[in-house]
């Protein structure tokens, strides 16, 4: 680590969804990030998403030098061994399954170890959490997806779901499950940007309690001071949700992402289900805005130094940086390793 920090943990960062490129992937080096959980997929079909994966591999032969694929905890180690930044791809939505069941083992099979059961709005799995009248998991097709995930060895994710979605997946799902980026409410307040992203503390206790982790992010739309939240308030952010959910519960999942255009935005809100987003678009502000402490993942190591000062212990570090991270892994990607 720079700033004079050391610390031997692995950070994992369990959401990012930048534009790839060689100057993202060097910013990962700069920030010493071992394992990044990269969005390849949100409102893409399955013959989209392919296209996807065929670009990463493309990367993945020009940029050798700094990253590499992971589809296992060993594998993310033995990556960041030889000094590189692991890989590993995720679903911020189930449309590439286009609810064919027999898609969640292809997509297996081709890395996918990460997925998000809806993005925002209702789908035949489940509720986002922009729905208003929230239905939850799906008593049939859901539970089937959640079932068919479980056994696959895919890690699911609850960011952008509903309330009662994330209650009753995680009570049906046979294993931890995880919120890879999302703030808890009680902390932030109602009065963010998002306001129906940050987590309650009745979904982030039943998450914990059955095993699973939540990333914090520095998303400004999702931080109680917004874009003026200093790095101390976010370190003690994470301080106030180690307190109350336990160490070995609490990570980063930053939803940093950088490189695109209005027309990305557009996509990710309303996909092309809809004419207008039902989340007002600001045309005339910048596509996205970071902390100042938080311009880029090269930033994690000051962050690393802002916890150690605010008490974070070598072994809190450990856990919270990646530690966490690399134990859901080895409990869910694993399962099917073999």
């Amino acid at each position: 680590m720079t700033a004079g920090v050391e610390t031997a943990a692995i950070v994992v960062d369990c959401l990012e969804y930048s534009k790839p490129s060689r100057k993202r992937f060097l910013e990962w080096r700069d920030g010493h990030v071992g394992c990044v959980h990269v969005t390849v997929a949100v409102w893409e079909t399955a013959r989209e998403t392919l296209s996807v994966l065929g670009q990463w591999n493309d990367l993945f032969a020009e940029n050798a030098d700094l990253i590499a694929p992971a589809r296992t905890a060993a594998e993310i180690r033995e990556v960041v061994a030889s000094g590189r930044t692991a890989v590993v791809f995720g679903f911020q939505n189930t449309a590439p399954f286009e609810d064919d069941i027999r898609l969640v083992q292809v997509f297996h099979d081709l890395g996918v170890r990460i997925v998000q059961l809806t993005y925002n709005t209702q789908n035949s799995i489940a509720a986002g959490c922009w729905e208003n009248d929230d239905a939850g998991l799906s008593t049939h097709v859901g539970r089937q997806f959640v079932k068919e995930l479980n056994e696959a060895g895919m890690l699911i994710d609850l960011s952008h779901c509903s309330e009662r979605t994330c209650l009753d997946t995680i009570e049906f799902s046979q294993g931890p499950v995880a919120i890879t980026h999302a703030n808890p409410l009680e902390f932030v307040g109602t009065n963010v940007e998002l306001s129906r992203r940050p987590k309650s503390s009745t979904v982030l206790r039943e998450l914990t309690s059955a095993g699973g982790v939540v990333g914090l992010s520095p998303y400004v739309r999702m931080l109680k001071n917004g874009v003026k939240t200093t790095e101390q308030e976010f370190v003690d952010m994470i301080s106030w949700t180690v307190e109350r959910f336990g160490v070995e519960h609490v990570a980063l999942g930053t939803d940093f992402y950088t490189g695109y255009d209005i027309e990305a935005v557009k996509w990710w809100r309303m996909g092309r289900w809809g004419r207008e987003s039902p989340v007002p678009i600001d045309e005339s502000t910048p596509v996205v805005e970071w902390p100042t402490w938080f311009q880029s993942p090269a930033a994690f190591p000051t962050l690393v130094e802002t916890m150690m000062q605010s008490g974070f212990t070598s072994a809190d570090l450990d856990l919270v940086l990646g530690g966490n991270w690399l134990h859901l892994f080895e409990q869910v990607f694993d399962h099917r390793s073999a």
